[in-house]
């Protein structure tokens, strides 16, 4: 089985637009027989999100999707929950493409699964000191003492280093993705879909693909030592992901995204590729399974 695999798109952004239109009509130029696409299409306009996938119309092939968080950001008053359960189905349905998030597949006698993964901040940098409390809200301490909606975690800084309140980052799913559950819970329920899927196809397939979109690995995680880049990475994935592919003998491959860095390696019986389209560059793998 010859899959292709890609990964975000980004087509609601402007400088994003070409490039991946331009890999889409050079997915759809290949002799292949499945394609994964592992979000981050769009953004809050889900109807952008359907016209990212129909940039693949023309693949002859089966055509999967697994969501990215961009995918799953919502306007105020909205439930990214229903996003991810009801809403994108609905688009891939739509637009000839298998949702991974709900159900794995089997071609060729390969098994298909996959997640959007999440986050529940075990890759967050322990140099940095930060509480607990920024992560959950999604901001660093410089950025919280700058705004008074965020006064609250700053109210006692006895806990924060003197150095971390230069840091100013916000994590943008903390404006855009409005969840009924805390993160750790919604990681939890992801980890546990995903490994009702996977017990599903290890009865039925030889081999397993595993598409995610977040780093299920913290081997992944690019070294930053800008602080700035370092407090974001306790939003680039979760150990539970990993630790669930690993007691799995049958998955060969992972493949994800997210992180906007070209990456491979393998760890324990798996390789791992993260895919590495950027904003501006956009590319894709072959693999013969």
């Amino acid at each position: 089985m010859r899959l292709v695999v890609t990964a975000d798109l980004h087509y609601d952004i402007a400088r994003s637009f070409k490039p991946a239109r331009r890999v889409a009509e050079q997915i759809c130029g290949l002799d292949a027989d499945a394609l994964l696409v592992l979000g981050d299409v769009g953004g809050r306009d889900a109807d952008i999100v359907r016209d990212g996938l129909r940039l693949f119309d023309k693949f002859k092939g089966r055509r999967f999707f697994v969501a990215g968080n961009h995918d799953i950001w919502t306007d105020p008053g909205g439930d990214s929950l229903d996003r991810l359960e009801r809403v994108l189905p609905e688009i891939c349905q739509d637009a000839g493409f298998h949702d991974l998030d709900l159900a794995p597949a089997e071609v060729d006698g390969v098994g298909l699964a996959g997640s959007i993964g999440w986050y529940d901040y075990s890759f967050r940098s322990e140099r940095l000191g930060i509480p607990l409390r920024f992560y959950q809200a999604k901001i660093a301490p410089g950025a919280a003492s700058r705004l008074d909606e965020y006064a609250h975690l700053v109210a006692d800084l006895s806990d924060v280093p003197e150095e971390a309140l230069r840091i100013g980052t916000r994590w943008m799913d903390g404006e855009h993705v409005r969840l009924p559950l805390s993160d750790v819970d919604f990681c939890r329920r992801l980890v546990d879909r995903a490994d009702a899927h996977l017990r599903q196809l290890e009865q039925a397939c030889r081999t397993i693909v595993f598409g995610i979109h977040h780093l299920p690995f913290q081997e992944l995680v690019p070294h930053q030592d800008h602080p700035g880049w370092a407090f974001g990475s306790a939003f680039l994935g979760s150990t539970r992901f990993g630790e669930l592919l690993l007691k799995c003998p049958k998955v060969r491959y992972v493949f994800c995204g997210h992180s906007h860095r070209e990456h491979r390696m393998r760890i324990g019986h798996i390789d791992c590729v993260d895919v590495g389209c950027t904003y501006v560059s956009k590319r894709y793998e072959i693999v013969e399974v």
